[in-house]
């Protein structure tokens, strides 16, 4: 992180306000990357309200002339409203069109999603999360016979958990479901969740610490994305980590991290409900599959998150202001 320390430059990153409780992949790489920008004396995070983005902007062009200041992509979602010249998005997912006046700087967390701005960019950075030390393999904990599966994720629509469980019970397997995430923005799907689990174990962690969650990793036997739009899927990252086989769709940056057939399996994001409920039955009535993935476990390519932040500070630097 020297290189903008050398030359006076600050980097400062601007987000939304956050829902109560609620934690999403992308607002935790904000947090890792602003908490050590910070602790290196280069950076800061600043939460503006998505009315007050354009002014706060101009504010601090005037104030900190050789800031760079880093926009998050959902101010174009909550706003509805182009995201301002003269600074740098920061998109974890390809924004609705409109979302620029004209080519501006974006450093992004996945190839697909720098494959699909870099017609409206000035310049594109790659910046990959990290990955916590604690998602590594441990020793199995089971604390009973029935298989366990984890889903990581906000419990809402889009994580798709209410089809993951229906799936469970119906394949008759004796399981228990852990569902970690936040639980309190979609009470009603949360509801649809626990009537499709029917007399499957089910059991709903909120939002929980990387050592937690990868604590409960230790204890799974599969860990499941029902989700068809990922960013980047650092859940499931972090579960390839701890030597957990992986049922997912291919979205993201899912296929980096996940080998189809050696470490786990991937869907086509197109497949049906039920393609993805015979994907399902498929490895809980087949275990022994289970344990020879999780004996060709792998790490997947992600360095520290210290490293992650120094290779943002280097694309802060070197991206093409207008």
């Amino acid at each position: 992180m020297g290189q903008l320390r050398r030359t006076g430059g600050v980097i400062i990153l601007l987000e939304p306000p956050r829902l109560a409780g609620f934690v999403s992949g992308g607002f935790r790489y904000q947090s890792e990357i602003a908490r050590r920008l910070a602790a290196s004396g280069i950076g800061r995070l600043e939460v503006i309200a998505a009315a007050d983005l354009v002014q706060a902007v101009t504010m601090l062009r005037q104030r900190e002339p050789a800031a760079r200041i880093v926009i998050d992509g959902l101010f174009a979602t909550l706003s509805k409203k182009p995201l301002p010249l003269g600074a740098i998005a920061l998109l974890h997912m390809a924004p609705p069109s409109g979302w620029c006046l004209s080519p501006m700087p974006v450093i992004t967390t996945a190839a697909t999603t720098a494959r699909a701005v870099a017609a409206s960019a000035t310049s594109v950075a790659i910046v990959r999360p990290g990955l916590d030390e604690c998602f590594a393999p441990r020793t199995q904990v089971r604390s009973s016979a029935a298989l366990r599966i984890a889903c990581v994720g906000t419990v809402s629509p889009l994580k798709g958990q209410a089809m993951l469980a229906a799936a469970i019970l119906r394949s008759g397997v004796a399981c228990e479901l852990l569902l970690i995430g936040d639980v309190a923005s979609h009470p009603d799907y949360v509801a649809q969740v626990r009537a499709a689990a029917g007399t499957v174990t089910l059991r709903m962690l909120h939002v929980l610490s990387p050592e937690a969650v990868a604590e409960a990793f230790a204890t799974a036997d599969l860990a499941v994305s029902a989700s068809r739009h990922e960013s980047f899927g650092m859940a499931v990252a972090e579960a390839v980590a701890c030597g957990v086989p992986v049922l997912a769709f291919a979205t993201g940056e899912i296929g980096s991290s996940v080998c189809d057939g050696e470490n786990g399996w991937l869907l086509p994001v197109d497949a049906s409900e039920a393609q993805f409920e015979r994907a399902v039955h498929d490895l809980l009535r087949a275990p022994a599959r289970l344990a020879t993935a999780r004996a060709h476990s792998m790490r997947p390519s992600l360095g520290s998150w210290d490293a992650a932040a120094d290779e943002f500070a280097r694309a802060c630097a070197l991206a093409q202001l207008r």
